[in-house]
């Protein structure tokens, strides 16, 4: 029989400086990972605004931010800014400030973004009822006949036809554009 060794599973480390620089280095490089990742974990499970914000031994600087940084950072300070603070309140209060004016630049170009749509609809329902207006009038000539018709009624007749005329030969190009491309595309047996 052979005796296995007894397994002794993660052991609880002291906490206190490591004294190698390289090995402070990974393990810093390797813990702020981790951090980043549950971060990231619980900015998306519980919809939180987090920033995390590392200071290396080398000095270089190692952010995370969900949304970004400056919004959580800015959050913070306009949420917490002293109120008999002087010279620093006043760098808190633009910092919130800052981002109050972000925020609303950002819902104005939504809003900007709702506008063009609505006018690109609206211009695209007139154009269409325009359509049907012509449509119908020639449709009136057309069952009355031109007998009681003035000279601007003929006038007017004359271009509703030619419009429709237009229309007539936009719709047989595109119709027969259709069935170039389709006549490509359907593979031969």
């Amino acid at each position: 029989m052979v005796k296995s060794r007894p397994r002794t599973g993660r052991k609880k480390i002291e906490i206190k400086r490591i004294g190698s620089k390289k090995v402070r280095e990974s393990c810093f490089s390797k813990r702020r990972a981790t951090v980043f990742n549950k971060a990231n974990e619980l900015a998306i499970l519980c919809g939180a605004m987090v920033a995390v914000v590392f200071f290396s031994p080398n000095g270089r600087v190692f952010s995370f931010g969900h949304p970004s940084v400056d919004a959580v950072g800015n959050r913070f300070l306009a949420d917490h800014a002293p109120y008999n603070s002087t010279a620093s309140s006043s760098t808190q209060i633009e910092g919130g400030t800052n981002a109050v004016i972000r925020e609303l630049e950002r819902r104005e170009r939504e809003l900007r973004d709702v506008v063009a749509q609505a006018n690109i609809k609206h211009s695209e329902m007139l154009k269409e009822a325009r359509l049907r207006e012509s449509r119908d009038r020639l449709m009136n000539i057309l069952q009355h006949g031109g007998d009681e018709m003035g000279l601007n009624d003929l006038e007017e007749s004359e271009k509703l036809l030619t419009a429709v005329e237009i229309l007539i030969e936009e719709r047989e190009n595109k119709m027969l554009q259709d069935n170039a491309m389709q006549a490509r595309v359907v593979p031969k047996p």
